[in-house]
């Protein structure tokens, strides 16, 4: 069996000198509900707070560290907040925070060996390592989210020649923007739910109006006017 690990912040733990010990459990989040219970009923009713809705959970790891030198080194290493990735899913990475203490307590004395755990508070929807792009030039093309919830893309916009504004729309969502400049490319960020122009520099969100698209599970069919090409940073996202 291979070696279990994971990474934090772009560092691996055998790089560090880290053994995981154990294998790298998947953990599916917990879906938020409420339980309401009802007088003079049994049981009781669930209540979800919204569609894909979940909570973030601890993940416990334990560890060993060779050589009572590199304890400091590990500690300063694992703090803080950012991305973790698991070998159980080495394709994947969540946001996470480095939370509780970090005990390492010597268990062989002539190995010089230290074992404890490390808690990560993870968020609970993972997203791949390597961002699914997608160009369309052709209004009606479908668009796939392999993912397991609504995604929150990133739509790199080219306004058609004569155009000095485009309407995208995907399912029920339809979002317009107007006075730019035919030729020019601007950013709509879905999750920020801000427009920009191609640096990045002025903000264009004023300038719309209506729902910023997401794309749902499975195929989408994404419609527009006023572009001659949309590149698509589809931004999936899974349990």
């Amino acid at each position: 069996m291979a070696q279990s690990f994971f990474i934090w912040n772009g560092i691996d733990c055998r790089s560090k000198g880290v053994i995981m010990r154990g294998p790298a459990p998947i953990v599916r989040a917990e879906e938020r509900v409420n339980h309401v219970e009802i007088p003079g009923v049994a049981g009781d009713l669930t209540e979800t707070e919204g569609e894909n809705i979940f909570n973030s959970y601890i993940q416990t790891v334990s560890i060993s560290v060779k050589g009572g030198f590199n304890v400091r080194n590990i500690y300063k290493w694992l703090r803080g907040s950012g991305y973790v990735t698991f070998s159980g899913e080495p394709d994947r990475r969540q946001a996470a925070r480095v939370i509780g203490a970090i005990t390492l307590n010597r268990v062989s004395r002539n190995l010089d060996l230290w074992a404890g755990e490390v808690q990560f508070y993870c968020q609970p929807l993972k997203e791949l390592l390597t961002e699914g792009t997608v160009t369309v030039t052709t209004s009606g093309a479908a668009v796939r989210n392999n993912g397991d919830v609504n995604c929150k893309p990133v739509y790199k916009v080219t306004v058609a020649s004569g155009q000095t504004g485009i309407s995208l729309t995907v399912g029920s969502a339809t979002l317009t923007v107007t006075d730019l400049t035919a030729g020019d490319v601007y950013w709509i960020d879905c999750a920020a739910m801000e427009v920009w122009n191609s640096d990045r520099t002025l903000l264009y969100t004023r300038y719309s109006s209506g729902d910023f698209p997401e794309l749902a599970p499975g195929d989408n069919t994404v419609t527009f006017t006023g572009c001659s090409s949309i590149e698509i940073e589809k931004r999936e996202r899974y349990l």
